[in-house]
């Protein structure tokens, strides 16, 4: 079914909705202090001293009216301009209030909503300073207002020494129910972000271990029907050896298909050896440059067209650590999608020191585009056109798994650049 073109402008916008929350609530709020004045003109049958407060109804109304026709345009809901609409509240709050008897107004507690919308939506930071501008407001209405005869009968007698008390206790209590709330909301708030940003990511490393078994069960059939025909074309290819007409250019070829041949048994014997030494939790030592080297020796045999080089960092011999088979077949992986990208050149450099190992493996392709860059390691990305990114997915699980990382970054001179942390907490002291 096509979708309709304007369904993205119909499409759910929590920052929109929140706002749209918090004109809603001024609404109410403003209709609450219009009730209030018919009720005064009402009873007092007098407009004295109701101007300034009807006035500032009228501008509060405006720019909530303006505000609300915003919405129905798709501009991006940003941090700053939610927190201008908060403190729009708290000084449009602070004129009707100064009018209206100050703190002895019943409805100057609003202060706290605009409060608790800031802890729950916006950073700390613009939270603290919503608190801020509250708490200077409130603490100004308890003595510069001018009185109001429906809440400040008693505002031509003096208080004595019981009115101040009363005042102070109003303040202190309005400054901890902020304290609490800015606090404890904005702290319960982080809490529940990082509580799904956690949920996303067990979800796509349960998505990516799905895979991973997937391609495990493909790989474990396919190494097993292999077997068969691999068997098959090495008697071909040693009896055309054996034929003493066979051409110089043909025995080179067959020669050739003989090694690779070898090469490819061989890969599924070791597959099946990896496979015995995962499943009773076995692991390997050797030094960390020998590894290297060999891995990537290893891997340039199946690539003959790719030049490589090999450079460490250290003077000193590498240490001896334990590392699970299935390493090697993760740096082949990241070596694949460098001699893949197009590059005839492929550069290793690795070093170490007493907490972790860095190999980086560089090659001088086209590099990889920004957005695609943000999503390697995740179920399913392409690294490269020809590749469905399942070599990389492998890399990063394997690695994972381990303890380590891997990063990929474009290097400045044009290529990619791959980055791969390994955790040397196992090593073992050399002889």
């Amino acid at each position: 079914m096509n979708t309709p073109p304007n369904q993205s402008a119909s499409a759910y916008n929590p920052s929109l909705d929140n706002l749209r929350s918090l004109l809603l609530i001024r609404c109410i709020a403003l209709t609450g202090q219009a009730g209030v004045l018919a009720y005064v003109l009402s009873v007092n049958r007098t407009t004295q001293s109701l101007w300034e407060i009807s006035a500032g109804l009228v501008i509060l109304a405006i720019i909530t009216g303006f505000s609300l026709w915003r919405c129905t345009r798709q501009w991006p809901v940003t941090d700053n301009e939610f927190l201008a609409q908060l403190l729009i509240d708290v000084l449009g709050w602070t004129v009707l209030m100064y009018f209206s008897g100050g703190a002895n107004n019943p409805f100057v507690s609003y202060y706290i909503v605009p409060l608790v919308i800031a802890a729950a939506v916006l950073p700390w930071r613009y939270t603290w300073l919503v608190a801020g501008a509250s708490l200077l407001a409130y603490s100004t209405l308890l003595f510069y207002y001018r009185p109001f005869p429906l809440f400040t009968p008693h505002a031509q007698m003096g208080h004595g020494d019981s009115g101040n008390v009363h005042i102070l206790g109003m303040w202190f209590n309005f400054l901890f129910s902020a304290g609490l709330i800015t606090y404890f909301v904005v702290r319960m708030a982080s809490m529940l972000r990082q509580q799904d940003a956690r949920a996303v990511a067990q979800r796509e490393d349960r998505l990516r271990d799905d895979q991973i078994m997937a391609v495990a069960s493909l790989a474990a059939g396919t190494a097993h029907e292999l077997g068969t025909p691999l068997a098959t074309m090495t008697v071909l290819v040693e009896e055309m050896l054996q034929d003493d007409s066979l051409g110089m250019q043909a025995r080179e070829d067959c020669e050739l298909l003989q090694r690779q041949l070898a090469q490819c048994k061989s890969t599924l014997n070791g597959l099946t050896r990896t496979a015995e030494l995962t499943s009773a939790q076995q692991t390997l030592q050797q030094p960390l440059d020998e590894f290297v080297r060999q891995t990537v020796e290893r891997w340039s045999v199946r690539r003959p067209g790719i030049v490589y080089e090999i450079h460490c960092d250290c003077v000193e011999p590498g240490p001896v650590f334990e590392y699970d088979s299935t390493l090697c077949q993760a740096i082949e992986n990241l070596l694949n999608n460098a001699a893949d990208s197009g590059s005839d050149k492929v550069a290793v450099n690795f070093s170490w020191d007493e907490h972790q190992a860095l190999v980086a493996i560089r090659d001088w392709g086209p590099g990889i585009g920004g957005d695609l860059l943000k999503d390697m390691g995740k179920p399913i990305v392409r690294a490269s056109p020809r590749g469905l990114g399942i070599g990389l997915l492998l890399s990063h699980a394997t690695v994972e798994r381990y303890g380590g990382r891997i990063e990929l970054l474009n290097a400045t001179e044009g290529g990619t650049e791959a980055r791969l942390y390994l955790p040397l907490v196992r090593t073992l002291a050399n002889d």
